[in-house]
């Protein structure tokens, strides 16, 4: 059956990032000091970067534990929140300055090889694209900063390669993969749209949160690992 649509996980899958959730961030807490530092720095912030990064990983674990408690098994923690409860008085759009400044010397990012050229292909094929990601506001940022770069283009941003009605953040949901939330409302667009699920095939790197999930709605589903469906992302041109 012909694909029609093709929905990319974006840490692991399009960026290379061996350090992107939330969870990894918790547990590399002596490995962030350097980052805090430089934010403290760059901002002139009221503390120091040694405070800055304690305070910073207590009020991820303490945001997560709240969201377990009140019964959310995959809770996802809105970072700019977390910001703004760090710094007395700050306006949204300055902690996501802070925020961006910060996850940018935390968590240095770059294409998957192949990735652009894959991406621009399937646009050419007149495939619509869409993301399902654990991720955060910043996430779209990075991604169309890395577009521009690959292409020499100004004006490439992830707008013009997904549609936007088929992004789903898991920032926005309140929920992380392998939540069901995203790929039950992907389904349900997609079928408002007189696609049924078999033409959708879900491509991502973490059986868990992708190609389980993605099955279990009905999507077809190809894991990109070295042992996986896909090893290249040049490959997904093959499945469709």
């Amino acid at each position: 059956m012909k694909t029609k649509i093709i929905l990319w996980d974006v840490y692991g899958t399009l960026i290379a990032a061996e350090r992107g959730d939330l969870d990894s961030l918790v547990r590399r807490q002596d490995e962030l000091l350097a980052a805090s530092e430089q934010t403290v720095r760059n901002f002139s912030l009221s503390m120091s970067g040694e405070a800055l990064n304690e305070h910073f990983i207590a009020a991820i674990k303490a945001e997560r534990d709240r969201r377990i408690a009140e019964g959310v098994v995959h809770p996802e923690v809105s970072i700019e929140k977390i910001w703004l409860t760090l710094l007395d008085g700050a306006t949204l759009n300055q902690a996501r300055e802070i925020a961006l400044f910060f996850e940018r010397h935390a968590n240095p990012r770059r294409l998957q090889p192949h990735a652009f050229d894959t991406l621009m292909e399937l646009k050419q094929r007149g495939l619509r694209q869409g993301i399902i990601s654990n991720a955060q506001f910043y996430t779209l940022i990075e991604l169309s900063e890395l577009l521009r770069v690959e292409s020499e283009c100004a004006i490439c941003t992830y707008e013009s390669i997904f549609d936007s009605r088929l992004v789903f953040l898991s920032c926005d949901l309140g929920v992380a993969k392998p939540d069901p939330t995203a790929f039950l409302r992907a389904r349900e667009i997609l079928l408002r749209d007189g696609i049924i699920p078999e033409r959708c095939l879900l491509v991502g790197d973490s059986f868990e949160n992708d190609i389980e999930p993605a099955r279990a709605v009905g999507f077809r589903a190809a894991h990109f690992a070295p042992d996986g469906d896909v090893t290249d992302l040049r490959d997904v041109l093959e499945l469709l």
